[in-house]
């Protein structure tokens, strides 16, 4: 009879269990879900830890709602508006948010992996420490977002405008950005080793203490970056375009720099060991305290400090 009572008590519990995992993956179509469901959204509304699972919202309203903390896997929020609506610690883990407005929205600290975001309007977005590994972002415009500490890792992040960003510490190791927009963008310390970054428009940015070693920036606009302190050893910028920016105290060995536009740069404290620069323009370039060895200048090889 004990033994009886028992597997009664194990099974009510694995049954209580079962129904609150239920809960929470959908809901249990509770009475604001089953709303937002008729509506297609639910503009302002409070709907923090609500649970939305596989939920099909196609051009959905939901701006300024405060979705913190929600469940949405594999939601379709195809060309919905998410403006200034929070997200903060949600889970959108597969979510297709394909032409979403998400303008001033606030995903901080919100699980993105394998997202959707291709052609979002995210202007002033926040993701602050948001992960968006394999999230595919092509496409996407993002002007003025913070992605402070963001990991990207496996991210597809082709031809984004993340023009005026906050990149400060994200990770973006063996991201291929090409043909992307980081014009005037602060990536201090920022991780970019391995990148592909052909062509693409760092002018004005600020990568002091970034790291991109081993990055391919072939033909990139660097006008006025400010590397000070960057790590860049055998970072390829053949043909870049890096009039007037500044490499003071950087890392700069075994890189290349053929035919780069480097007129006006400040390569002041720089390590060049090993770098190539055959064919760059060097016009006007402050050399002031550069460190050369095995360095192949236009005029030939300098080994001042071997």
């Amino acid at each position: 009879m004990r033994r009886f009572k028992k597997i009664i008590q194990i099974g009510l519990a694995i049954l209580v269990i079962l129904g609150a995992i239920s809960a929470w993956l959908f809901g249990y179509d509770e009475p604001r879900v089953r709303l937002v469901k008729a509506d297609n959204g639910c503009r302002g509304c409070d709907l923090r830890e609500a649970s939305m699972w596989w939920t099909k919202l196609i051009e959905a309203n939901f701006q300024a709602a405060d979705l913190s903390g929600a469940t949405m896997w594999w939601t379709d929020l195809q060309r919905a508006d998410l403006r200034q609506t929070k997200f903060v610690g949600a889970n959108l883990w597969w979510t297709d948010l394909r032409g979403a407005r998400l303008a001033e929205a606030d995903l901080s600290g919100a699980e993105l992996g394998r997202a959707d975001l291709r052609d979002v309007k995210g202007a002033g977005m926040r993701l602050k420490m948001a992960s968006l590994t394999g999230t595919n972002l092509t496409g996407g415009s993002f002007p003025g977002a913070s992605l402070w500490r963001a990991n990207l890792l496996q991210a597809i992040v082709q031809d984004v405008d993340l023009s005026g960003a906050d990149l400060t510490e994200a990770n973006f190791h063996a991201v291929n950005l090409s043909g992307s927009n980081f014009a005037g963008a602060t990536m201090i310390r920022t991780s970019l080793t391995k990148t592909n970054m052909i062509g693409v428009n760092l002018s004005g940015a600020d990568l002091t203490g970034a790291n991109l070693s081993e990055a391919k920036l072939h033909d990139a606009d660097m006008r006025g970056a400010n590397m000070h302190k960057a790590d860049l050893p055998t970072a390829d910028m053949t043909g870049a375009n890096l009039r007037g920016a500044s490499f003071e105290d950087a890392n700069l060995t075994w890189s290349t720099m053929v035919n780069a536009d480097l007129r006006g740069v400040n390569f002041s404290k720089a390590n060049l060991g090993s770098a190539d620069l055959s064919g760059a323009d060097l016009s006007g370039a402050n050399l002031t305290g550069a460190r050369f060895c095995k360095t192949k200048m236009p005029t030939g090889m300098d080994n001042s400090d071997c």
